[in-house]
């Protein structure tokens, strides 16, 4: 995976090396495109910056799209231009189209996100075009990043576990959509239950059926816990031989354009459950709180759902846990960054 670490690109393959696991942090894009209100760039900043001190290694850290459609993007370049320079995080864009992806590279972010329903009506509702204009959207980005070498193309596919209008998508239209994608050469996929429609079995039937037609496509997941299976869908995944998983910090998000879409895996609860597994993810808990702490007070009124921040931490270090986890401090105790 290529990424830019002060100025320069920078290869990268596969999960970090000390993690058994990647968690990559969504919050900065899918957490924050809901709300109604607009935060400042230096306040994303902040909280990207916190959140790399936790040890996350790859974050997706906004999208490439219209301010009309998502004005919460309208500062993307600005934002860009803060984080890039941050050394050992991949940072990475959503892009809906051509525009967008040559935006994202020209601003510094190498890794695109191009993402696109397996259900017409909802990439309608969510793109405004139909799922053959987004296939030649794709087939024109691909064309792109083949010519630079120092880009790289990925493709989420939303609903792939079900859509609030057209139902769940047989094995076979999952199998065929992922086809399409893999004869481009793109090699990374992510899965993504859009709505929260998923449960274990469901994602055992999906997954299995990927990962066993196209062993050389990196798989990922990108679960919600709209009703209240995400945890248990992502063990159920990493139980099939997923490692990459998207979780957002607070368990922010949603798609605008879904009917009761709410919010991601929180990344806390998904780091906690790994960590209390043995499983290496990078991630230091006590940072991570920190920066949830910090999300707390940027968006004051906003609900978090992440039950570690509800709960805290327990006083002894989980198993496969390199340092003490402490009980988190109280929001108000988190010394000022800035007045707000």
């Amino acid at each position: 995976m290529k990424t830019k670490f002060n100025g320069q690109k920078t290869k990268f393959n596969g999960q970090n090396s000390e993690s058994d696991v990647t968690i990559i942090e969504v919050g900065p894009r899918d957490g924050l495109q809901n709300l109604p209100i607009f935060v400042e760039t230096d306040k994303k900043t902040l909280l990207i910056q916190h959140l790399a001190a936790a040890g996350i290694g790859e974050i997706q850290a906004g999208a490439f799209v219209s301010p009309q459609s998502i004005p919460q993007f309208r500062d993307m370049r600005e934002l860009a231009a803060a984080i890039t320079p941050l050394p050992g995080v991949a940072f990475s864009a959503l892009v809906p189209n051509l525009r967008g992806a040559r935006e994202a590279v020209a601003s510094g972010i190498f890794k695109l996100i191009y993402f696109y329903s397996l259900s017409e009506t909802h990439n309608l509702n969510n793109v405004r075009q139909s799922r053959e204009a987004s296939r030649r959207g794709l087939k024109a980005i691909r064309e792109m990043t083949i010519a630079d070498p120092d880009v790289e193309l990925s493709v989420a596919l939303a609903t792939a576990f079900g859509c609030p209008f057209e139902g769940f998508p047989s094995r076979e239209q999952v199998l065929s959509e992922v086809e399409q994608v893999a004869a481009l050469e793109i090699r990374e996929i992510t899965l993504c239950d859009t709505v929260g429609f998923g449960n274990p079995r469901l994602v055992e039937d999906i997954l299995s059926a990927c990962r066993e037609n196209f062993p050389e496509i990196v798989f990922a997941v990108h679960f919600h816990n709209t009703r209240g299976l995400g945890l248990a869908n992502a063990l159920r995944a990493y139980d099939l031989g997923v490692r990459r998983f998207d979780a957002a910090l607070g368990g922010l998000g949603g798609c605008p354009f879904a009917p009761g879409a709410s919010g991601n895996i929180a990344t806390e609860d998904l780091s906690f459950m790994f960590a209390g597994m043995g499983i290496a993810t990078g991630i230091d808990m006590d940072a991570l709180l920190a920066a949830t702490r910090l999300l707390d007070r940027i968006l004051p009124g906003v609900s978090l759902s992440s039950a570690v921040y509800q709960a805290g931490l327990p006083k002894t270090i989980p198993p496969g846990e390199g340092t003490a986890c402490r009980p988190p401090e109280h929001k108000d105790s988190l010394p000022p960054h800035q007045d707000w």
